[in-house]
């Protein structure tokens, strides 16, 4: 008898069970239901309770530039509800106006993205707002407005196009396959390096030895963009696990790699004040902070010469080269637009030879020797005022950049650099086009991976050969 009442006690214990899962099953399905049902005429993406769209973000991730421009299309505003916060996207360009320009301080960068970049860039002038970007984008403007400064990367830019070209001139021996977009980092990294910091840290050496630095930087760059559609990053980055264990290891060589270079700086500025190298002047940018730093008054601790070096680093290397590699790649898929420019940059060479009154000398392509010396001899006719001269070449760096924006921006917040990264583009590009073919790899995927940058997911691996005369 006993034995039944437990028996029947049980059977309603489970009976209740299974109707209280019934019912929160039936209410989770009804609550989605319902949910789709109100959505079902609104515009944007397919959103869910609780989740919001993230799944369908998480979907589209790789293409998330093609995801949200056919929402655009539809729609000028979309918004993107995600677990914890909402995305606005815009597309109208008085909206765009509105808020990057005519009331840019009502839309600051903002507590969720300077948490998710922090990490990286600290409270760099690209994860800053208010009075202390002010102060570091009135400092870095003076500088980039300095003649010495243009001078000094004009002739850094031309030294590591030429480095740049020597590694093709080889390449081109025996049809070897590079990844062009490698080496315009490396070029754009020892660039930025050289007049940023004035270190010569040589990734674009013959031997392209490896680089711990730039390996980790981009590491580093991937994850923390993963970290806006991932809902679970804290956690993962409390646990200390997965890619934010892997970004913590980053971060480590990042910093061991800044933090020697800023003590580096620092050593040889004081070493400077305190012998006979007083005459001799330092023109690169890292430089002009240390020396601010000495002021009491300007909080600048190490920290933060750490977080102007990194953020200089993404402006100056990540931007730059790639569009570069974009630019090379669209001359591959437009052969008569290579050619055209190709004729233009022989046009130009030839006047500015006569201006300066050069005699140029004849070269073989297949002879390696009177190759590089005519490329030398060219490369030295790329001064600042003879490259303004390129009307045709900057106009096609700027439709590459309208096709392929690398960071798109206006406003107050526009690129302080763009100057200096069109003049060492155009010192760049004039050398590789005047003297160099691309070709791409059969069946190499070219398309855009999801970073901060809108750098090639995959590289851009292409074969090169040298041009005649």
């Amino acid at each position: 008898m006993e034995d039944l009442e437990f028996l029947s006690i049980f059977s309603s214990s489970n009976g209740f069970k299974m109707g209280m899962v019934t019912m929160l099953v039936g209410m989770a399905v009804s609550s989605i239901f319902i949910h789709r049902w109100r959505q079902r005429n609104v515009k944007g993406p397919k959103t869910w309770p609780f989740v919001g769209a993230a799944i369908e973000q998480l979907m589209n991730y790789d293409r998330m530039h093609d995801w949200l421009a056919k929402l655009l299309a539809e729609s000028k505003t979309v918004k993107v509800p995600m677990p914890f916060t909402t995305y606005t996207y815009i597309a109208d360009p008085a909206n765009v106006e509105h808020v990057l320009k005519t009331n840019f301080n009502n839309y600051p960068k903002g507590e969720v993205y300077h948490s998710y970049m922090e990490v990286l860039l600290g409270d760099g002038i690209f994860n800053s707002d208010g009075e202390m970007w002010r102060k570091q984008r009135k400092t870095s403007s003076f500088e980039f407005a300095s003649k010495n400064l243009r001078d000094f990367s004009t002739i850094v830019f031309r030294d590591y196009a030429m480095k740049l070209s020597s590694i093709l001139c080889q390449a081109s021996v025996g049809n070897k396959v590079i990844d062009m977009q490698e080496l315009l980092m490396r070029m754009t990294l020892d660039s930025i390096c050289k007049v940023g910091f004035g270190v010569e840290i040589g990734t674009l050496a013959p031997e392209l030895p490896d680089n711990h630095f730039a390996r980790a930087f981009d590491t580093a760059n991937i994850i923390v963009t993963l970290r806006f559609i991932d809902p679970l990053w804290r956690i993962k980055r409390f646990l200390k696990v997965g890619s934010e264990a892997l970004l913590d290891q980053s971060i480590q060589v990042i910093n061991d790699f800044t933090y020697s270079m800023i003590h580096k700086r620092k050593a040889e500025i004081l070493e400077a004040k305190t012998s006979d190298k007083n005459g001799k002047i330092k023109h690169d940018i890292l430089s002009r902070f240390v020396e601010l730093s000495e002021n009491p008054d300007s909080n600048l601790t190490d920290k933060s010469l750490r977080d102007v070096v990194l953020n200089f680093v993404i402006a100056g290397r990540d931007t730059t080269a790639t569009t570069l590699s974009w630019f090379v790649y669209t001359m591959i898929v437009n052969p008569h637009v290579a050619d055209k420019l190709y004729c233009y940059l022989k046009d130009f060479e030839e006047d500015q030879a006569k201006e300066e009154k050069v005699s140029l000398a004849p070269y073989d392509p297949e002879d390696p020797k009177s190759f590089a010396e005519r490329l030398a001899q060219f490369a030295s006719l790329l001064t600042y005022d003879s490259l303004g001269k390129l009307s045709y070449l900057h106009a096609a760096i700027t439709e590459t950049l309208r096709l392929y924006p690398a960071v798109p921006q206006a406003g107050p917040r526009i690129c302080l650099g763009k100057d200096s990264a069109y003049l060492q583009m155009k010192m760049a590009l004039a050398i590789l086009c005047r003297f160099f073919n691309f070709h791409l790899v059969p069946n190499h995927p070219v398309k855009y991976r999801m970073m901060t940058i809108l750098s090639m997911q995959h590289g851009l691996k292409l074969t090169v050969t040298r041009r005649s005369a």
